[in-house]
């Protein structure tokens, strides 16, 4: 159960910094490139995602459910989460501002803990479930930190073309 803990202490470390992120740069306003939103809204939504999810293992236990049972439970309610704030801020986001370029390696990283989650789930992977789910965890809180070095590394490459008459 240590585990979860400190998945959860990891999920609000990294939420709070793409919160200060946020605020220090103004809020969300229309000077934002669309792309630099989306990558801080997926931050933000997977790392609130991570928290809830390493705490569910740590309530459920005290109501007398097995780990395994736990763990089984939170890889679906991971994959349900996934796919919905996944598909619906995607299309939030193309419908108001127009087609987005899609990053391979986030996207790959995406399908690859929907994947993993749901073999996990049906009890294809061997090893213990709540493994499984702890690692599933960790794959979204990484997903998540990725999302923000998109988002730092989208900030320096607008400021490398940006008009040298600002400077």
């Amino acid at each position: 159960m240590d585990a979860f803990h400190t998945l959860a202490e990891i999920a609000v470390a990294v939420t709070g910094f793409a919160s200060l992120v946020i605020i220090f740069r103004g809020g969300f306003s229309d000077e934002w490139e669309p792309q630099a939103q989306l990558s801080l809204v997926f931050a933000l939504a997977w790392s609130v995602g991570a928290l809830f999810l390493a705490l569910l293992p740590i309530v459920l236990v005290e109501f007398g459910l097995l780990l395994d049972n736990v763990a089984r439970t939170g890889l679906v309610v991971m994959i349900v989460y996934m796919l919905t704030v996944g598909l619906g801020l995607t299309w939030a986001r193309r419908r108001v501002r127009g087609p987005l370029k899609l990053n391979f390696g986030l996207s790959t990283l995406f399908l690859l803990i929907i994947g993993m989650s749901i073999a996990a789930a049906t009890g294809v992977l061997p090893g213990e479930m709540h493994a499984w789910y702890a690692l599933a965890i960790v794959l979204l809180l990484l997903h998540g930190t990725a999302e923000i070095a998109v988002f730092v590394l989208q900030s320096i490459r607008a400021k490398g073309t940006s008009d040298p008459d600002d400077q």
